[in-house]
């Protein structure tokens, strides 16, 4: 079965797995009042398949749910589930896991769909997030923002935080126009949000890369390079490169928009900063110096961008400059 028959059979058979499931939970034993399975709750399950388009214009096939005349269910990906498929997951617990997704959903749910065109009841969940210019320009026709260099500032509702992350929706030109305000007190009052609601957070590289190690080495393997870690964490003094991210570790490169952030850090190493945008979860802050080498640090992001630093992850190839004097950030394009 390749992709697209795998599609058309989630959406063709979704249904008949919800009704089946369904007589499950009530206790039916897998039969409901016509004593068929497919037709419990009669035929009320829909199921279609579009395509989103994600960060960067990476197109993503999502599976839509809906119950009778439901106005809210959730998009649910289909790429990683064929993934999986083509790994020898039965497609009944492809099916399983899709119901699951399903239910979490709609027992977690709390998305206020009539506030979303209610300025007043959504204004303190709105967000920012710093996007690819270039690489959103179909994205952003749709939408208001910003420009910022070579980056759009884009707004986000958030309608849902819990264990097991944060659900939002983007703000459309349509809710914007709707709600009535102006783009420029759209983004004060969402950075004042976004700085209260994911505050910064900002380690040295070599402390960041130890904890990432900690967290994903067996413990035997930790007792053996205890050495390792505490050379790595003495070269803080020597390698001066600090992560700027928010506490949440999503969408952080935005901290480099919050009030006095690059300033205050400019301040306390007494020189202009360089800004490194690593992806759009956080940057990397490297003091200017005479032994700082931009050509490098140029490179530095090219490497990545086209290694380690997945598509829809990808902010930027270029670096940012921070003068403290003018207190402005710029690109880097060199002295």
């Amino acid at each position: 079965m390749d992709y697209e028959e795998f599609l058309a059979y989630i959406k063709d058979n979704i249904g008949e797995y919800m009704n089946q499931y369904a007589c499950r939970s009530d206790g039916s034993g897998g039969k409901g009042e016509t004593g068929n399975a497919g037709d419990v709750e009669g035929g009320e399950y829909h199921a279609e398949i579009h395509q989103v388009i994600k960060n960067n214009g990476i197109a993503l096939d999502g599976l839509i749910i809906r119950k009778d005349k439901e106005m809210i269910s959730p998009n649910i990906y289909l790429n990683s589930f064929f993934e999986n498929y083509q790994m020898g997951k039965p497609l009944a617990a492809i099916m399983e896991e899709i119901i699951y997704q399903y239910n979490l959903f709609k027992e977690e749910q709390n998305i206020r769909l009539a506030d979303i065109w209610d300025f007043a009841a959504i204004k303190q969940d709105i967000v920012l997030r710093l996007v690819n210019y270039d690489r959103n320009r179909e994205l952003l026709k749709t939408c208001p923002h910003k420009r910022y260099l070579d980056l759009a500032v884009t707004f986000r509702m958030v309608l849902d935080r819990d264990c097991m992350g944060i659900g939002s929706a983007l703000v459309t030109t349509d809710v914007f126009d709707y709600w009535d305000v102006s783009l420029d007190h759209l983004y004060k009052l969402a950075l004042e949000n976004t700085m209260k609601e994911f505050p910064w957070r900002m380690d040295s590289l070599a402390t960041v890369i130890t904890e990432c190690m900690k967290r994903q080495l067996p413990e035997e393997k930790l007792m053996e390079m205890r050495e390792d870690f505490k050379l790595l964490e003495n070269t803080e003094n020597e390698v001066s490169m600090y992560v700027l991210s928010n506490e949440a570790g999503m969408n952080g490169a935005t901290c480099i928009l919050y009030d006095a952030v690059l300033r205050n850090f400019a301040k306390a190493q007494g020189c202009n900063v360089y800004i490194l945008p690593s992806s759009i979860h956080e940057v990397l802050l490297v003091p200017e110096n005479v032994e700082t080498d931009a050509v490098t640090l140029e490179e530095m992001v090219s490497d990545a961008n086209h290694s380690a630093v997945g598509l829809i992850d990808l902010l930027s190839d270029h670096v940012y400059y921070y003068d403290r004097e003018r207190d402005m950030v710029e690109i880097y394009e060199g002295k």
